[in-house]
């Protein structure tokens, strides 16, 4: 994983340790975007905050967590993120929810910063929702980081989203709605193969 720069880690989401143990593996400070009422409990607002992690008001709503990642990323730092978009509640496996294009979206916008999957396999073991308040740090847990990718070398690989320059430029010139289609349609690419990745690299 890089040390330094703007980077990206999307891994998947099966319980409420899962920011911990990507933290520990990256070995730098990585920031989560954490809803405010994270912060309401005295001690669970130092934890956060100790770790560096960004406080989003949910009246705000999309704005206010964009924003935040907008920051962390300008400022060439490490933000964390769940691509399924929230905690996998399945009581069987497999656990990896379909992703959701807002990583592939966030990538676009900051298309230099380097874009990590992680598998964080074994999760389950340490901390079953509904069964477990609080996590049984004795078992076993991995995590398996990928290859990282910008979304500028993944837009113009033939195996990724296969976009040439003159393609690039010739969208560009293109009416609103051809634009977004096409848009979204890269979006969706990248979503799934990070998903992809994350599965390949053991996520369960």
């Amino acid at each position: 994983m890089p040390r330094s720069g703007a980077t990206i880690l999307a891994a998947n989401h099966l319980s409420h340790v899962d920011p911990i143990a990507v933290i520990a593996a990256a070995r730098r400070t990585t920031h989560y975007l954490a809803k405010d009422g994270h912060f309401s409990n005295p001690l669970t607002r130092f934890v956060m905050r100790a770790t560096g992690q960004i406080e989003t008001h949910r009246e705000a709503g999309g704005s206010d967590a964009l924003a935040g990642a907008a920051t962390i990323l300008s400022n060439g730092k490490a933000l964390g993120i769940f691509p399924e978009g929230t905690r996998s509640k399945r009581e069987e496996a497999p656990f990896l929810l379909p992703g959701k294009t807002g990583v592939a979206r966030l990538a676009a916008s900051f298309p230099d910063a380097v874009v990590v999957p992680i598998a964080l396999v074994g999760m389950r073991n340490l901390m079953t929702p509904k069964h477990h308040k609080w996590p049984r740090l004795h078992r076993r847990f991995d995590v398996n980081a990928g290859v990282g990718v910008t979304w500028l070398t993944w837009l113009g690989s033939q195996e990724g989203g296969g976009v040439s320059a003159s393609e690039l430029a010739t969208l560009s010139e293109g009416d609103e709605h051809a634009i977004r289609a096409e848009l979204a349609r890269l979006y969706r690419r990248f979503t799934d193969q990070l998903m992809g990745s994350l599965s390949a690299l053991g996520a369960e």
